[in-house]
């Protein structure tokens, strides 16, 4: 049984992250990003060595704790 691809305008994110800030220091690594991600979608990451992209995922996934973020997951 074939299940249809949901579009991926259709619905709220599964994960919508607001206002994330990432810091060490007085080094800043990501201020004031946002991120969302719909049901279906599949996203990269890319940027240069030392642009923030491992510090991103890790703090996504709550390994690293932000300066301040509103993180919301969905369950489906």
């Amino acid at each position: 049984m074939n299940t249809p691809v949901q579009n991926m305008n259709d619905g709220a994110p599964i994960l919508h992250v607001t206002g994330l800030r990432t810091q060490f220091g007085t080094n800043v690594i990501h201020d004031n990003l946002e991120l969302a991600v719909r049901p279906g979608e599949i996203m990269g990451i890319v940027g240069g060595s030392g642009s923030g992209k491992s510090v991103l995922l890790r703090t996504v996934l709550g390994l690293n704790r932000p300066t301040a973020a509103r993180t919301e997951m969905s369950k489906h």
